[in-house]
């Protein structure tokens, strides 16, 4: 079944439709949600809250293609982390140098090199980056969902920049050795 049928499907509250749309789409939704919250459980709870909100949301979503539908369903992810974030009041808590070693559970999925020096970055750092370099958001739609000044996603981001920098050739000395 295509995941335009599946949708379809879903949109009329087809119980297995919806099993076969989260099956197909789950372990890249995870992926999201481990790149916003480091813990295995914690980014469980999103994953399922935003399926929530997927499956709720759904009838209003006009499927234009598969690349459309999973950011739709991204951009759920992403939104349902940071309200997580927020909810958790763990935001506040985290200062803008302030570095917190991720804890990730070991996957065959997250043995890239690169997705573990992006875990290594500070929280702040981290979700400002996911939500600027990949997620594609303004800075001025990343002050508004964090509460922060513009200056602040700015800034955040070109500290961010500068850690990958610095890892990154890390990595490359070692190599040369």
């Amino acid at each position: 079944m295509t995941l335009k049928e599946l949708i379809e499907k879903s949109k009329s509250n087809d119980g297995s439709a919806q099993r076969l749309l989260f099956e197909l789409t789950c372990d890249r939704l995870k992926g999201v949600a481990m790149r916003y919250v480091i813990d295995q459980s914690q980014s469980q709870d999103v994953l399922q809250e935003a399926y929530i909100r997927i499956f709720k949301k759904i009838k209003t979503f006009n499927y234009i293609n598969d690349a459309a539908a999973f950011g739709w369903m991204c951009q759920i992810v992403g939104t349902e982390a940071i309200r997580h974030l927020k909810k958790s009041k763990r935001w506040n808590q985290i200062s803008n140098d302030g570095y917190s070693a991720p804890s990730v559970a070991h996957s065959a999925a997250f043995d890239d090199e690169l997705y573990k020096i992006l875990l290594s970055l500070p929280d702040r750092q981290r979700i400002v980056f996911n939500m600027f370099a990949i997620e594609g958001y303004s800075h001025k739609e990343i002050a508004a969902q964090l509460d922060i000044a513009e200056s602040s996603s700015r800034s955040i981001l070109t500290r961010a920049r500068t850690f990958l920098q610095q890892q990154l050739t890390k990595q490359d000395d070692y190599a040369k050795v």
